[in-house]
């Protein structure tokens, strides 16, 4: 699952300022939905590698601005809105 999500999009890794960041720019909106619904996932991954990551994903509709969230302030799966 988490190797097709990232197929779909273009991702990356950068660190700044000792913060590792998940970067991930969604091409199309299936993408985009898939990706926001996996966050814990993707949240429970980085937890193996440092405490203080954090996540941006870009949407096709609005790329200049993307979501941005600390690993630390996810809620848990049940509780995130539905989009």
């Amino acid at each position: 699952m988490t190797r097709i999500l990232l197929s779909s999009c273009h991702w990356y890794f950068q660190i700044n300022n000792g913060i590792l960041t998940l970067i991930m720019i969604c091409h199309d909106m299936e993408s985009y939905r898939n990706v926001m619904k996996t966050v814990p996932h993707f949240v429970d991954k980085l937890k193996h590698f440092t405490n203080t990551a954090k996540i941006t994903v870009s949407s096709p509709a609005n790329k200049e601005i993307p979501w941005v969230l600390s690993i630390n302030n996810i809620l848990p799966e049940g509780d995130l809105p539905s989009i």
